[in-house]
């Protein structure tokens, strides 16, 4: 009967390790491919979208190198690069797709939505990204 638990575990372990993108390009198209889906983006804004997010994750790939030995430093680093990434997206997405996106992510985030703890009016459709 342990054979049978270890073997199942290890089993569910592979299959979901297989599931994680492991390279920046992988995750990047995983990402796009999220927020096509979820936005509607055309195919034009997915390309521009898939640029960002490879940029950002090579980006935090680099910090997480360089700035190994100081947290804080690290910290300052991926904040930068977030906000870069939010204005660029701002850039490609409409505003109806940004305050989508926008409204996600914050959830995602655990912040505060409006309108209390249920939040407000109609909720986005969800994703992660």
């Amino acid at each position: 009967m342990k054979q049978l638990v270890l073997l199942f575990a290890l089993a569910t372990y592979t299959s979901q390790a297989q599931n994680t993108p492991t390279t920046p390009e992988a995750r990047a198209q995983a990402m796009t491919t999220t927020m096509t889906q979820h936005l509607r983006l055309s195919d034009a804004q997915a390309a521009k979208v898939r640029e960002i997010n490879l940029a950002s994750i090579q980006q935090l790939e680099k910090a997480k190198v360089d700035h190994k030995a100081n947290p804080r430093q690290l910290k300052a680093t991926i904040d930068l690069i977030g906000a870069t990434r939010l204005e660029s997206l701002k850039a490609v997405l409409t505003p109806v797709q940004f305050a989508q996106y926008q409204k996600q992510r914050e959830k995602k985030l655990g912040v505060p939505q409006e309108g209390g703890p249920l939040g407000g009016g109609r909720a986005a459709e969800e994703y992660s990204n």
